[in-house]
Order: structure tokens, then sequence, then C-alpha cells
């Protein structure tokens, strides 16, 4: 993560630094990436780099926690329409909303291709120990809602559905697809399971 003194850049410059990291992450392969490379499009010395960042990985690390801080965003924004929607509403309404800043952002788009294909094993194993736990949190709270609307069952354990339904949703490009199936159509498979699991 950031030093404190990423942190007390004005957002100007953050936002310069992290444009930076982010379009060289996007351009090549991870071993591939150089802190010149970032430091460069940055206007920064080097010496500011290890300033604000410990090494690449730590300014990679940092990236895919602003990605999963801004979909737990997207999610709470969809809070209020709990009551006026089933779960697998909620859940494809979600999904499209994902979908749209996805398309809205192709260098996240190749950065999310490379964290699946390219991450050393070490970083990924990091980043998905600190960012699943959050989006389970996220999922247990509006898992509880449903609940409490009278969707799901009472005894329902939340945490354990929460993690099942999170993990199910991030590891959709290992879904053994059917001929004529997509993303989308995988994911309403899985919801229709989950919610019949959990109703």
């Amino acid at each position: 993560m950031p030093k404190e003194t990423f942190f007390n850049l004005p957002p100007e410059k953050q936002q310069r630094v992290i444009k930076a990291a982010v379009d060289e992450f996007s351009k090549r392969h991870y071993s591939q990436v150089s802190i010149n490379g970032i430091i460069r499009q940055a206007d920064i010395p080097k010496g500011s780099f290890y300033q604000y960042f410990e090494n690449k990985d730590d300014v990679y690390i940092y990236l895919f926690t602003q990605v999963s801080d801004s979909k737990i965003e997207l999610f709470n924004s969809l809070w209020k329409e709990i009551p006026r929607l089933t779960f697998k509403e909620y859940m494809m309404h979600y999904i499209e909303e994902l979908k749209k800043l996805g398309a809205s952002d192709d260098q996240m788009a190749k950065l999310k291709h490379e964290f699946l294909n390219e991450c050393p094993q070490e970083i990924k194993k990091q980043i998905l120990k600190t960012e699943m736990p959050k989006s389970v949190k996220t999922f247990n709270k509006v898992i509880e809602a449903y609940m409490e609307k009278g969707e799901f069952h009472k005894g329902l354990d939340t945490n354990v559905a929460a993690y099942i339904t999170v993990m199910s949703i991030s590891s959709l490009e290992h879904f053994d697809y059917s001929e004529g199936d997509d993303a989308v159509s995988a994911l309403v498979k899985i919801v229709d399971f989950l919610v019949y699991g959990m109703s």
C-alpha cells in the first residue's frame, strides 16, 4: 500500500502517478513493467516514487485495491433498489452496471486480463487475501437484507452464502461454458442455483 507521503500529495498529482502506473501495467507484460516507465509518464523523480511506494508490486496491489473499492461503491449505490428488486434482479442489475464501468475503461479491462493471466501468483494471492473479505462483507449485508425481506430462509448462514456467491461470480473465467453460453448466461445459471439454495 502507498506510504503516507503519497496520500499527502495533491489529488491531481496522486492521479497522475496512478494513471501512469495503470498505463504501464495495461500495455506491458507484468514482468516487463519498470518503475522507470512509470516515473517517466508521471513526470516525477525516481526518488519520489520510492517515497510513495515500496516497489512496482506495491503500486500494482494499490491499483487493485482501487478497482475493488469502486466495485463495492457501485454495489452499495444499488442498496436503495433492494426493496423493489428480487435478489436475482439485483445481481443482474449490478453486473450490467459493472459491464458499463468496464466498457468505459479499456485500460482497466486490460489490467484485469493481466491479473488473470500474467500476475505473479504471490502478488495475486496477496491481492485476493485483502480484497475478497471486503467483497464477502458487502455481499453478506445484501444477503441479510434479502433474508429480512423473506426471500431467503431465516436459518441461512449469510457469511457462507456471501462467500460462495463472491467466489462463484469472481471465477466466471473458469466456468465450463456450453455452446452458446457467455458470461451473462453463465451468471444467470449461477444466480438461479444460489437463489434456489438460499430460498
